[in-house]
């Protein structure tokens, strides 16, 4: 396994929200699976408009394994959008692939982990004191 790659989903995720941060979208989508762009094709302009606005800080919330592949990993995230500040909750579906993006259960070698569904999350409402 090349140990450059990040060894969880949680690492993996981590590296993608800050490429976010960065505005780094050519990092992004080598980040995708190829099969997450209708044209199979990765393009800097299909991740600007998956990921709008600019990604000002996030913590990960919370990671449950799934299944011998995935990972379901929670986020709180904070952006600028339309001239304002956004805070959400979002999970994302960390898949661990092959070279081909087929999943590959995750102790086998040579995988990586890669973020293959994001949902939105309710955010809690605040206590009241």
């Amino acid at each position: 396994m090349n140990t450059a790659l990040p060894h969880t989903p949680q690492e993996a995720l981590k590296a993608f929200l800050t490429h976010w941060q960065g505005e780094h979208y050519r990092e992004m989508a080598a980040s995708l699976p190829a099969r997450a762009f209708p044209t199979g094709r990765r393009s800097i302009r299909q991740v600007k408009l998956a990921y709008p606005g600019r990604l000002g800080d996030f913590s990960i919330l919370a990671a449950h394994d799934t299944d011998p592949a995935a990972t379901n990993v929670d986020v709180q995230v904070l952006w600028r959008q339309r001239g304002g500040l956004e805070l959400g909750r979002m999970r994302y579906r960390m898949v661990y692939v092959d070279e081909q993006d087929r999943p590959l259960a995750r102790h086998h070698p040579g995988g990586q982990w890669k973020p293959f569904a994001t949902y939105t999350l309710p955010v809690p409402r605040p206590l009241k004191a």
